[in-house]
């Protein structure tokens, strides 16, 4: 047990040595694979705040209907003893026009705009709540609700939240499909990395290997040396997404305050930063391992 640790020990010395003796190309290497694992990282925190906005999002089925203009509140009372006695309407409250004026006034940007007013230009509205949310029953809702009389607009004011989460949804498979690219690519850059370093020391593993060195140990600094390149790479990805949002976290929270929300860009969690770099590390150590099997395997042939 003590030899296995030392001789991998002294293999992660070696690959620290080699990574500090060539500190430009190491750093243009770690450069490379980290803005590969920055894109699919930076779209995977993306993903996640849209879907956490998304989430606070109401999307149970409401639906509004707003009157003509010229409908007076005896004609939107008696609508309303109409709806609720349709079959597929579980609730409906209604919304006097001068009582949505009352409540638009209440909002500090649009107070004074409003008390400039001559006439309430607000009509009469009934929010009714469904007793399904299925798409066949919502639209034959909708199609009763319309042939009322006196109704001039019917809206579906939760359409656009399922939009919303089924973009999310065809998101998170896009970045999944990005980060399975990318880390192809992560594999590659490294291998090809790997590969020059074997170029620069063939001279020395043919001569290890001719007084006795197994293929354990000519591989071990190698994979040492992927492994800690992908996890400097990690780092830097991490750094660089959670700088992003650092920057314009501020400008996202000030936008949404200015239309009365609450909400700010989230930074990846610690659990994500660590699998991040750990597969960073895999990714690297999978590179690493393949180019120095091709080089063996080869070696042995000629």
């Amino acid at each position: 047990m003590r030899s296995w640790l030392t001789a991998h020990g002294q293999a992660c010395e070696r690959a620290i040595k080699r990574l500090i003796s060539q500190p430009v190309g190491t750093a243009l290497s770690v450069l490379v694979i980290g803005i590969a694992i920055a894109l699919p990282l930076g779209l995977y925190a993306l993903f996640t705040n849209v879907t956490a906005a998304a989430g606070r999002v109401n999307t149970d089925p409401n639906i509004n209907v707003y009157l003509a203009l010229n409908a007076s509140e005896a004609e939107a009372r008696d609508i309303e003893k109409r709806l609720r006695a349709m079959p597929g309407v579980q609730s409906v409250r209604f919304v006097s026009r001068e009582a949505a004026l009352a409540q638009m006034k209440q909002v500090a940007n649009l107070a004074d705009l409003l008390a400039s007013l001559e006439y309430n230009p607000l009509p009469h509205a009934l929010s009714i709540q469904p007793r399904s949310s299925d798409p066949e029953s919502l639209a034959a809702l909708r199609k009763d609700f319309s042939a009322l009389p006196k109704v001039e607009y019917v809206v579906m004011d939760f359409e656009w939240a399922q939009k919303l989460k089924r973009f999310a949804s065809f998101a998170e498979r896009m970045v999944l499909l990005l980060g399975l690219v990318l880390a192809l690519a992560v594999v590659f850059v490294t291998g090809n990395t790997i590969r020059l370093q074997i170029l620069t020391q063939k001279d020395e593993i043919e001569v290890s290997q001719l007084i006795g060195a197994t293929k354990r140990f000519v591989r071990r600094p190698f994979m040492y040396f992927g492994a800690i390149q992908g996890l400097l790479a990690g780092l830097v990805a991490l750094a660089a997404v959670m700088g992003f949002i650092a920057w314009a976290g501020g400008e996202v929270q000030a936008l949404t305050a200015s239309y009365g929300a609450e909400f700010g860009l989230r930074s990846p969690s610690l659990e994500t930063g660590l699998v991040v770099a750990l597969s960073a590390g895999l990714l690297g150590w999978l590179g690493a391992f393949i180019s120095v099997w091709i080089y063996l395997h080869t070696a042995e042939k000629s």
